[in-house]
């Protein structure tokens, strides 16, 4: 095959696959940008009820004095950890049964209830429309007459497969777009036609250069963000990974079934976790955040995680076991423990938002999904020109 049948073949497959998937692709983009900034948003929300409600107190409160008043208040529910961090304007957070949080004043004990409940809803609605094309997360299951219960095929299940497809997609987009990219006359004015834009061009030839130079560009940022996408969309991309470091991918837990669910609240131990809360704290002087597991056996060691970075660092999270009588540490659990690959699947996550690197971080995927979008609305334009407005188009434009 010569050269310009394979940039033909090329050029049809890359145009067929962006006009299939192109829609998906937006959408990603689209969800994916308006979550680029959730942490902040969120945390400024919040951070403005605790100081709205301050009352002229500032100090936070000590664990075992916070959930005395919280205790108090006649909380529903088995709490399993206490959440806080040290600037007296953050609320403290306690996790209550599974995946229920509720907000308190740290210097007062106050309820704030869900904290900003309309902005998490909105973004959580973002977010499954983002994983699964769908408004709701919520599990469909049914129970047949054998009593048995298995979850149906529903829409979330089509819905996240079209979404990972598109990412796949996505990838040989990349590929065969780079490719293409390569001018068919290696001039320095054409190098520069697909490298630096022209404020003068209109039409055609604007939406071929945005499109060409938009791609070259962010082209690592997409290549990143859409392999890390494909990792936690796919099982076998997952297993891939673990598999080029020589180890096994950990089997999933299930989710915790409803009668688990129902089982009847435990009282939790709440002496000693001063101390142990003040040991954590002391091994990592540079603390900003805490979590501590509540625990409802005196047996067991009191078991605190703490950071010194936000929560797009797993790096530097350390958790530690605390005995319950000399209060020494036990052992510390930190990153470095960890395999190579499981070190790297952590990673995935926030590298896939960006959070891994601070705000710059998510300044730059703020960035890949606004290229993103540009690379979408310029392809479905040429698209567009070639197919209804048969104009004709100078040599360099005809690709």
């Amino acid at each position: 095959m010569s050269a310009a049948k394979l940039r033909r073949f090329l050029f049809w497959g890359h145009l067929v696959v962006g006009v299939t998937v192109g829609l998906l692709i937006l959408i990603l983009a689209i969800t994916g940008l308006l979550m680029s900034f959730e942490t902040q948003i969120i945390g400024a929300i919040e951070r403005s009820m605790v100081r709205d409600r301050a009352n002229g107190r500032h100090e936070v409160l000590a664990p075992e004095s916070i959930l005395a008043l919280i205790q108090s208040s006649g909380l529903m529910g088995q709490p399993s950890s206490l959440n806080y961090s040290n600037r007296p304007e953050d609320p403290v957070i306690l996790l209550v049964d599974r995946g229920n949080q509720q907000l308190f004043h740290p210097a007062t004990g106050e309820s704030l209830g869900k904290g900003a409940a309309g902005t998490r809803s909105f973004f959580q609605t973002v977010l499954s429309i983002h994983r699964w094309l769908t408004f709701s997360t919520r599990p469909e299951t049914r129970k047949p007459s054998g009593g048995v219960e298995r979850k149906p095929i529903a829409w979330k299940d089509v819905g996240g497969n079209l979404q990972a497809a598109a990412s796949l997609c996505f990838l040989g987009l990349l590929a065969s777009g780079l490719l293409l990219w390569i001018p068919r006359k290696r001039s320095r004015p054409a190098f520069k036609a697909v490298l630096f834009p022209n404020p003068q061009l209109k039409g055609r030839a604007r939406d071929w250069t945005w499109h060409h130079l938009t791609g070259f560009w962010t082209a690592p940022l997409i290549l990143a963000i859409t392999l890390t996408g494909l990792i936690m969309a796919y099982p076998w991309a997952n297993q891939l990974l673990f598999r080029a470091f020589g180890e096994q991918a950990p089997v999933k837990q299930g989710a915790t079934g409803k009668h688990d669910q129902e089982k009847p609240s435990s009282a939790i131990i709440t002496t000693g976790l001063d101390r142990a809360a003040h040991v954590a704290c002391k091994e990592m002087p540079d603390w900003k955040a805490i979590s501590l597991e509540l625990p409802v056996n005196a047996s067991r060691p009191y078991s605190v995680t703490v950071t010194d970075a936000g929560r797009g660092r797993p790096d530097r999270r350390v958790k530690l076991l605390i005995d319950r009588q000399n209060f020494q540490i036990l052992t510390r659990e930190g990153f470095d423990k960890l395999s190579p690959a499981t070190r790297l699947r952590q990673l995935v996550r926030w590298a896939h938002t960006g959070e891994i690197g601070g705000l710059l971080g998510q300044i730059l995927a703020t960035l890949t999904c606004l290229a993103t979008i540009v690379l979408t609305l310029t392809g479905y334009a040429l698209t567009s020109r070639r197919l209804f407005k048969n104009r004709r188009l100078s040599p360099k434009d005809t690709d």
